[in-house]
C-alpha cells in the first residue's frame, strides 16, 4: 500500500471519477515498464488526489492487518466506513484509490461486483452524511476582518506588540482577500509566489494573481487569473513587494495554516459563524449570485471549469431572488 500524508482537503466524490478517464488504458501501459513509469503515472493526478488516495489506502491497509484485499474484504471495508459514519465521498475515494494502486502496479484489481454494489447502496444511503458545505464569507465579514486584523490579540504567551501584530495583520487580511476576492482554496493560497502576483492594468488600487497549481488540475495544467481588491489587494502587494525574489512564497504558509488563520481572524472580528479555508470560495457564489452576476462571470470570476458547484454554492442566494420571494 502507499504511504499516508493526508492532504489538506476532505475527499469528495468527484475524485473518484478522476480515474475513469481515457488515461486509464495508458496508465495500464506504464504500469508494466517499471518503477519511473509508475512515478510518472502517478504524477498525471493533482497533487491533493495523490495525498487523499494514499491516506484512503493506508487507513484500508491497517484495517485490513494483513489480510488479503480482495472484493469481498473491501466491500466489508465499506460497510466499516459506513458503520462509522463516514460520507460516501470517502468511500468513492477508496474505491478509485485501489483502482488506480492496481492499475499503476500491474495487480489485479480487486474491484468487483460486491463491492460496486454495496458502494451503491452507501451512496444512496448516505446521502446525507460528509462534512456539509462551509459557512460563507460575505462582504461584511470580509470587512469586519480588514477592521480587526492589525489589532494586537492574546497569545500563550502574553499580548502581541503592535509590531507582530501589524505582521500577522497583514497576512491576515492578504489571505481573507485571497479567499473570498480570488475564490483561492487554502491550498491554492499556500502555493502562491511572490512572481504570481502582478497590479491590475485597468483597475486602480487592485491585483491579477496567478493560480497555477490547483486541487482539480495537475501541475502543468494551465492557469487562471483571480482579482482581488481593496485593503486585501494592497496587503497582497505589500507581501509581494517584501519578498526576496519572484520565487519565493507570498504568504509563507501551509494549507492547514491558512484555514487556522481565517478562522482565528474571524474569530477575532467577533463572527459568530466559524470560517474554514472554504468559506471565502463558497460565499464568493453567494455574495456575486445575490448582487444579480450570471452563472459565466462567477465561474470566471473562481476558476471553476462547470456549472454544477457554482449552482451548489449559490442556492440559497438563488432561491432568496427567486418566484417565491418575488411574487408571494
Amino acid at each position: 500500500m502507499a504511504e499516508t500524508n493526508e492532504g489538506p482537503h476532505g475527499p469528495d466524490g468527484g475524485a473518484a471519477a478522476a480515474v475513469e478517464t481515457s488515461a486509464d488504458l495508458a496508465l495500464m501501459m506504464l504500469s508494466a515498464v517499471g518503477a519511473s513509469a509508475r512515478d510518472l503515472a502517478v504524477d498525471s493526478i493533482a497533487p491533493n488526489t495523490r495525498r487523499s488516495y494514499a491516506g484512503a489506502l493506508k487507513r484500508l491497509d491497517d484495517w485490513l492487518d494483513g489480510r488479503a484485499l480482495d472484493d469481498t474484504s473491501l466491500a466489508k471495508y465499506l460497510g466499516v466506513l459506513f458503520a462509522n459514519g463516514r460520507s460516501a465521498g470517502s468511500a468513492a475515494v477508496t474505491v478509485a484509490a485501489v483502482r488506480f494502486e492496481a492499475r499503476i502496479s500491474d495487480h489485479p484489481n480487486p474491484v468487483g461486483p460486491a463491492t460496486e454494489r454495496v458502494l451503491a447502496g452507501y451512496r444512496r444511503a448516505a446521502a446525507d452524511r460528509g462534512r456539509g458545505q462551509a459557512a460563507p464569507m460575505t462582504a461584511d465579514d470580509l470587512a469586519a476582518i480588514v477592521a480587526t486584523a492589525r489589532q494586537p490579540r492574546r497569545t500563550g504567551r502574553g499580548v502581541e506588540s503592535a509590531e507582530v501584530a501589524e505582521r500577522r495583520g497583514l497576512v491576515d487580511v492578504a489571505v481573507a482577500g485571497l479567499l473570498f476576492h480570488g475564490g483561492l482554496r487554502r491550498s491554492e493560497v499556500a502555493a502562491l509566489r511572490v512572481g504570481d502576483v502582478e497590479p491590475a492594468a485597468h483597475v486602480a488600487g487592485a491585483v491579477v494573481v496567478t493560480v497555477r497549481s490547483s486541487k482539480t488540475k495537475p501541475d502543468g495544467a494551465a492557469a487562471d487569473k483571480r482579482f482581488v481588491k481593496g485593503p486585501p489587494a494592497a496587503a497582497v502587494l505589500k507581501l509581494r513587494d517584501a519578498a526576496p525574489e519572484p520565487g519565493a512564497p507570498l504568504i509563507g504558509l501551509s494549507g492547514r495554516q491558512v484555514a487556522r488563520r481565517i478562522e482565528a481572524a474571524g474569530r477575532a472580528a467577533g463572527l459568530e459563524r466559524r470560517l474554514t479555508g472554504h468559506s471565502g470560495r463558497v460565499g464568493l457564489v453567494s455574495e456575486l449570485t445575490s448582487r444579480g452576476a450570471d452563472t459565466a462571470s462567477v465561474m470566471l470570476a473562481g476558476g471553476w471549469k462547470t456549472a454544477r458547484m457554482v449552482a451548489h454554492y449559490g442556492a440559497g442566494a438563488t432561491a432568496e431572488r427567486g418566484a417565491v420571494a418575488k411574487y408571494l
